[in-house]
């Protein structure tokens, strides 16, 4: 079996599969603190506890947070007795890096652009909503071309109480109107339908900027709350994108597992 791990800067989601099936998925608290020894533990009572039995072969990372990189590879290899593959900008994925700084590409956009290239139409946009909702650009011809950063609705929601007196701490959550009628809808709307006219904008600029159209995809955790506001809504979505790009990876560098 191959543990897929995608260390992001809130959670780490992690996925086991069986051949190409995802057949469970698990989320952790990305915890600077914690030791190597406790994400071991923690993964060793996860896998028991849903899989008994289950023998980790191998692992696939993706991270950005570098501080817990190191620490969660040295887990996987000392708890699960399992090689590691560590994504890197260098790492085969059959995707071209066609930016600036190949380096400063996260690599869970990496894995997105390569599961989104594999499983879609091309050319692809990938939205994916995290701590900040990224924008992955892939061409017909394999090429990750870049795309947008821009504050995730989390960030917009709490930016609320942290930076003025009167605002209440914002929850987010369905909203069925544009125009609020007390202060916290004001404020979800602002956020939530917000966010969906930033996304339709960018795609619509997108498109003109490529002069073509695109298929697009969703993924991350409030993606549902988001697209009944768009005006066009995404193509696809698909919660576990960057796992199976982390998957699609691996089989691509299964012959050599190791960090390049």
């Amino acid at each position: 079996m191959l543990l897929v791990a995608d260390i992001g800067n809130t959670n780490i989601t992690l996925g086991i599969y069986q051949g190409s099936t995802l057949i469970e998925t698990w989320n952790l608290a990305s915890d600077k603190n914690k030791t190597e020894d406790e994400y071991g533990l923690n993964l060793l009572n996860l896998i028991n506890h849903k899989i008994k039995g289950a023998s980790i072969d191998s692992a696939v990372i993706s991270s950005v947070v570098p501080s817990l990189t190191e620490k969660f590879r040295t887990a996987v290899e000392k708890y699960l007795d399992s090689s590691v593959l560590v994504i890197t900008s260098k790492t085969k994925t059959g995707i071209i890096l066609d930016v600036e700084n190949p380096k400063e590409v996260g690599c869970d956009r990496i894995a997105n652009a390569c599961a989104a290239y594999n499983l879609y139409k091309a050319p692809v946009v990938v939205v994916d909503f995290g701590t900040a909702t990224n924008f992955d650009i892939v061409t017909f011809e394999g090429k990750f071309i870049g795309g947008i950063i821009a504050p995730g609705l989390k960030i917009s929601a709490e930016s609320f109480s942290s930076f003025t007196n009167l605002l209440p701490k914002l929850k987010l959550e369905e909203i069925n109107s544009v125009i609020g009628k007390n202060t916290i809808k004001n404020m979800l709307s602002g956020v939530v339908v917000g966010h969906a006219a930033m996304i339709d904008g960018l795609i619509r600029r997108i498109e003109e900027e490529m002069q073509t159209s695109v298929t697009t995809i969703a993924t991350g955790g409030f993606s549902s709350i988001v697209t009944k506001h768009m005006e066009r809504p995404f193509d696809h979505f698909n919660k576990n994108l960057t796992l199976e790009g982390l998957r699609l990876i691996y089989e691509l560098n299964n012959t050599k597992l190791q960090s390049i």
